[in-house]
This record gives C-alpha cells, structure tokens and sequence, in this order.
C-alpha cells in the first residue's frame, strides 16, 4: 500500500512527491507530455527503495531546485 507523505514544487513550478511503499519510500516527479493536442500529467518516479532519510534528503534537493 501506498502513502503521499508530502507533495511541494520547485520555483520552477515543477511538482515532487514523497511517498511511502510499505518499508521503503520513492520519489516522484511530475510530467507533462503533449499527446495527441493534449497535455497530459502522469507521475514517474525518481529514484525507488530508498530508506526515510535517504528519500527526504533527495526530495528536499529536489524541491529546492532553481529555474533553468
């Protein structure tokens, strides 16, 4: 079972999730792609099967990002 233990995005606009996978936690990245005359948003993953402190510290890299 899955659980979003945070969601926040970059100044970029650019969004991010922590979740947790049972005993192991991933990061997720947003995603637009123009499909077909359509945008369409689906979330893919970062980085899986980290531990907690090894998730928060790549979330919060993440989050703190900067405009290209």
């Amino acid at each position: 079972m899955t659980k979003t233990l945070k969601i926040e995005a970059n100044k970029a606009g650019k969004r991010h999730a922590l979740v947790a996978d049972g005993a192991t936690f991933t990061v997720y990245a947003e995603c637009a792609n123009y499909v077909r005359g359509q945008t369409l948003k689906t979330w893919r993953y970062v980085q899986k099967g980290l531990d907690l402190a090894a998730a928060q510290a790549l979330f919060a890299a993440r989050v703190a990002g900067s405009v290209k």
